[in-house]
């Protein structure tokens, strides 16, 4: 269990080094100052930082296999102490978003301490507040990279054990299952009228689907061949917005996007086809997820749980940073903003009006400085 003892320890420690940097100190302002600032982007997946997401990588594959050499007993116990480490980061998101702001310059010198990364994690090279040692903005959007590379594997981990040691359900017993839910469904079609008796009779004569976390849709073809059984729709719960609000919110999102991704976004948000590629909103994290956010607290997105709404979200959009470059939004990152109580969006992209039974999203008003 060496490579799975590396991983976690590698995930969970924070190497900072302290450099020197010219920084802006306030937002606005021009003059730069030669400080000593903390870095932390070499543990980015960013910049020149490449060997250590391949580390990362490499120490992931031979945890899963450290995994696989278990029992299915074992396997269940390490991954709920891989759980535990996955709690961390998602506590460790709440106190971020509590204390970080893509407008900052320079963050209080405690801001490491706010964010209780000493806490959750190890923290090499941290120095006591009364040093001076300034934290950047740079080094709090680093911070956040960082932990969603960290959380990325983390997560790929734990899918994968999963996966491998749940029950596979055998080509024969998956070929009885889509024929009856086949039969259901021609005899939800016809509708036949039925006494109380005769369709309790039915219901009794169905084969017994067993429980799980997505339901499989089939085929109503009355012959199923082994393309078909290959191609069959996985679903679950998704995001389903209400008459006319898909329409109004593609009209006001447009101009986040460029010309070339409108079409794209017209049929994610209007049909739920997922783009080829993550469609790039040109503005903040906080600005994307509020928007769904409001719309989902005003229940105007129905048919989901919030998880269900970060995970759909997650690979289908980037956002810009505050240097302009495109950045994920990984599920733990999502979760912090959509379903915990963190700080509102301080400059929203829309409001929800009500008159009388109707809501209309429109622009929000920006917020004078």
């Amino acid at each position: 269990m060496q490579h799975l003892k590396e991983f976690l320890t590698n995930i969970q420690t924070f190497d900072l080094r302290i450099i020197e940097d010219d920084i802006l100190m306030e937002w606005g302002a021009n003059e730069k100052k030669h400080v000593k600032v903390y870095d932390l982007t070499y543990q980015t997946p960013y910049y020149d930082s490449f060997s250590y997401r391949s580390e990362l990588r490499v120490l992931k594959d031979m945890a899963f296999i450290d995994l696989m050499t278990l029992d299915k007993e074992r396997i269940r116990l390490q991954l709920t102490e891989l759980a535990k480490v996955r709690n961390r980061f998602k506590e460790f998101w709440g106190y971020y978003h509590d204390n970080y702001s893509e407008m900052t310059q320079v963050y209080n010198r405690s801001f490491i301490l706010s964010v209780r990364l000493d806490y959750l994690f190890i923290v090499n090279g941290l120095q006591s507040t009364s040093t001076e040692v300034e934290v950047s903005g740079k080094f709090g959007d680093d911070l956040g990279e960082s932990v969603k590379l960290r959380e990325k594997f983390l997560m790929e981990l734990i899918n994968a054990t999963e996966t491998a040691i749940k029950p596979k359900r055998s080509e024969a017993e998956f070929k009885e299952w889509l024929e009856a839910e086949r039969k259901k469904q021609v005899a939800e079609t016809v509708k036949p009228e039925t006494t109380n008796e005769t369709a309790i009779t039915s219901k009794s004569e169905t084969t017994e689907v067993p429980e799980t976390s997505a339901v499989q849709e089939a085929t109503v073809e009355p012959v199923l061949n082994e393309e078909q059984i290959a191609t069959a729709k996985i679903v679950g719960y998704y995001p389903t917005f209400q008459p006319g609000v898909a329409e109004q919110l593609f009209g006001l999102f447009k101009a986040y996007f460029v010309p070339e991704e409108h079409p794209a976004l017209e049929k994610l948000l209007l049909y739920d086809e997922a783009p080829a590629s993550p469609l790039l909103f040109r503005g903040s994290a906080t600005q994307l997820t509020d928007a769904f956010k409001q719309l989902y607290d005003a229940n105007l997105i129905v048919g989901c749980r919030k998880s269900d709404l970060e995970k759909w979200i997650a690979p289908k959009f980037l956002y810009l940073s505050p240097q302009s470059e495109p950045r994920e939004l990984p599920e733990g990152y999502l979760h912090s903003l959509i379903s915990e109580k963190t700080r509102p969006c301080k400059s929203p992209i829309l409001n929800i009006e009500r008159k009388e039974d109707k809501f209309f999203i429109v622009p929000a008003s920006r917020n004078k400085r």
